[in-house]
């Protein structure tokens, strides 16, 4: 059985069994699904933080996983329009990938309660919108 969501979800089993003259009975079957993380656990903050010497306007993000549960994300991908900046940034941390879809940290597992940030300039600031991540 698979279950989609935007955060996938493991899957529990338990079974019931009644015990009758010396036989195990399945008796009936229970499916939970434990929900590791949510939207929520993703926190992004930016702000401006200077201006370059040619004048461009800089930025800093920063992308947390508040998950209190202690579940780590991997592949999260954020909206992030026609992303581009005057710096550099660190494709490892923060790479536009297409039109509107940006890859943080490579897809690699963000933990719980760590924070990825960054730096970027351009004239106006982007809005960055949690698109898609996985739990777990």
């Amino acid at each position: 059985m698979k279950v989609f969501s935007i955060c996938p979800v493991s899957i529990v089993m338990l079974s019931i069994i009644i015990i009758s003259t010396n036989l195990m009975i399945p008796f009936y079957t229970v499916v939970a699904a434990e929900t590791n993380c949510s939207n929520g656990d993703i926190v992004i903050a930016q702000s401006r933080v200077g201006t370059l010497p040619s004048g461009i306007p800089s930025f800093s993000v920063e992308i947390t996983n508040a998950c209190a549960r202690g579940c780590s994300i991997s592949n999260l991908h954020l909206k992030c329009g026609m992303f581009a900046s005057a710096v550099l940034v660190n494709p490892k941390i923060f790479k536009r990938q297409d039109v509107d879809d940006c890859l943080v940290n490579g897809g690699s597992p963000l933990a719980a309660g760590s924070t990825i940030s960054f730096k970027y300039a351009n004239s106006f600031q982007y809005p960055l919108l949690l698109a898609s991540a996985t739990c777990g």
